[in-house]
């Protein structure tokens, strides 16, 4: 793997876990405020590493086929935190 591979990889790692660990944040939070400021947290953080794999795939770094379960995968995501966002709001 090349340089930026592994830094991109390692990188998603570190966003991916992040907005796991803050959805778990979430779930104790006390009121809707702290919960949709938790949320747009999470959000964040699955918004970057959309672009994180957007970036390897424009870069060729693995192939679109490669990356499309977990942009779908992503996205779906994002779409449950925004409805979350606005059930709560």
């Amino acid at each position: 793997m090349s340089y930026a591979g592994d830094y991109l990889a390692k990188q998603l790692i570190r966003s991916s876990c992040s907005s796991a660990l803050n959805y778990g944040e979430v779930l104790g939070a006390g009121t809707d405020r702290d919960k949709i400021n938790k949320l747009r947290i999470c959000l964040k953080e699955l918004r970057e590493s959309l672009r994180n794999l957007n970036i390897q795939t424009k870069a060729r770094l693995f192939s679109e086929e490669d990356l499309k379960g977990l942009k779908d995968e992503n996205d779906q995501l994002i779409r449950i935190i925004v409805t979350r966002i606005k059930n709560i709001g």
